[in-house]
């Protein structure tokens, strides 16, 4: 998690917690938030999601299939290098829309984690080759996650690129030189430097998720190089668009504040050891500060065992004036405290997937024939690997949705217990709404809000929140193979 180099020396009392934000979807019928009434909008941005052929290997000359969300005017343009293609900008207070045309030849439905405000879509599902009309009132400014969420084809849409970061700009943006994407996900290539195209495969959802063994930034390979002036301020938007990969991010020789997580301003702070860690669909926005020196190089890198550059800076040219200290992002106007003790209690508990001990008994064979046949018999429903309250709240792909997690009355005080008791990890994502982390025995919380929370193997954590979005809001795993597999419940407000 994101942790501070010096956290508050007391803890907020125990019965009080921030709540209330909403995270709204694009999303298939049975996750999107219903809303009151269409906004009119006018179309401002026009997508079109179309499949791109690139080499990512560059000692291959074999092309892989990737899939992009691209703006029309720029669509001979397309390229997987270019970070333009990984960020659309809106400008705040306006009513906007997003013209979406499906050209990839299989269902889309597009999810924007982080935005407050209710989203309309004239087509929740577009078919191949239709195209649908999405709301997108820019009244929330912030760092927003346009992911596919599709029953079944999710997965496949995510290892393939299709995830864009959206960004609506601040009325006074902070002072910066730069202001940069930093679009982070994996790619599985096989020995010949192709995308594996073995998606939604039954292997990796009663395990982790797909994992890649290649990092992205951006789009292409990692890591990306930039130029800028010595002492330059610059703004970094990072998002975890992995499909089941959690990404320790590490800033090293820079001087690093972290100002957003989860499309939600926080006060800034310095991050323990200058390294925050996303789970997928985790997002974050830091502030960094380059050597004052011209010639010198600096990184922003995965801290695995063996550290991965993603991002890397050097210094040229004349220095820059100091900017002096990292002011804190407009008040997003949440409200400021609620009582716990009269809060509505409820259980998510995750059960399922393949056990280690039987993992290993099938690793010699996993990747043959005989180990997916292994898998196939011990779930023979591929969207049943793991279940929610022992099937009592779950959501499946094509099928209508379950029952309820809870039903709760409009500004109810919710407090959910978050149980792992698979042998994987686990990462639930929140629409409608954002939490915040309680400290044990409801004591205190973390010092920022968020919508996804990393739950390792056997973890209990607690999370609050204010129920103030009518309709229907999904919580489901942010890793697509899980959420496909059993990972996927909802609750109501009325």
């Amino acid at each position: 998690m994101f942790k501070r180099r010096n956290p508050p020396r007391h803890p907020p009392d125990r019965r009080l917690v921030l709540g209330g934000l909403a995270a709204c979807a694009i999303a298939p019928r049975g996750f999107a938030q219903a809303p009151a009434r269409p906004i009119p909008v006018t179309p401002t941005l026009s997508l079109s999601a179309r499949t791109i052929a690139a080499r990512l290997d560059g000692s291959s000359q074999a092309e892989s299939t990737l899939f992009r969300l691209l703006r029309e005017p720029t669509l001979a343009a397309g390229s997987v290098t270019s970070p333009e293609n990984t960020m659309l900008r809106l400008r705040p207070g306006t009513e906007a829309a997003l013209a979406v045309s499906n050209q990839l030849g299989q269902p889309l439905a597009l999810g924007l984690r982080g935005l407050r405000s209710t989203i309309t879509a004239e087509k929740p599902v577009l078919a191949g080759g239709e195209s649908g009309l999405i709301g997108l009132p820019a009244r929330q400014s912030g760092s927003f996650l346009l992911h596919p969420m599709t029953p079944g084809f999710a997965s496949e849409q995510t290892g393939r690129g299709l995830p864009t970061l959206l960004v609506i700009e601040e009325a006074t943006p902070p002072p910066v030189d730069d202001d940069l994407p930093l679009l982070v996900s994996d790619w599985r290539l096989d020995e010949r430097g192709v995308l594996e195209s073995e998606f939604g495969d039954v292997r990796d959802a009663a395990r982790l998720g797909r994992l890649g063994n290649r990092l992205v930034v951006n789009g292409q390979a990692a890591p990306m190089v930039r130029v800028v002036r010595p002492g330059a301020r610059v703004r970094l938007r990072i998002a975890n668009a992995a499909m089941a990969r959690v990404i320790p991010l590490h800033v090293s020789g820079l001087s690093a504040r972290v100002i957003a997580i989860d499309s939600t301003p926080c006060q800034p702070f310095d991050p323990l050891q200058r390294t925050v860690t996303l789970a997928p669909g985790t997002r974050c926005e830091v502030i960094v500060d380059m050597p004052v020196e011209a010639g010198k190089e600096a990184r922003v890198e995965a801290r695995f065992a063996t550290p991965a550059p993603l991002f890397v800076f050097r210094t040229d040219g004349e220095p820059l004036p100091s900017r002096g200290p990292v002011a804190a992002l407009p008040d997003p106007g949440l409200p400021p405290a609620i009582r716990l003790q009269d809060a509505l209690r409820v259980d998510l508990t995750i059960t399922g997937g393949i056990s280690r001990a039987a993992d290993a008994a099938l690793e010699a064979v996993r990747r043959q024939a005989a180990g997916l046949e292994a898998y196939r018999q011990a779930f023979p429903d591929p969207r049943r690997v793991f279940s929610i309250n022992g099937g009592a709240a779950g959501d499946r792909p094509g099928e209508p949705p379950g029952p309820p997690l809870l039903r709760a009355r409009k500004g109810r005080v919710v407090v959910m217990a978050l149980r792992n008791q698979t042998d994987w990890a686990q990462v639930i994502g929140m629409a409608g709404h954002s939490f915040r982390l309680l400290h044990p025995y409801d004591d205190g919380w973390e010092p920022y809000f968020l919508d996804t929370l990393y739950l390792a193997p056997g973890a209990v954590a607690r999370v609050a929140f204010i129920a103030d979005q009518t309709g229907r809001h999904a919580i489901r795993s942010t890793i697509a193979d899980h959420a496909d597999a059993g990972v996927s419940t909802h609750f109501e407000v009325a």
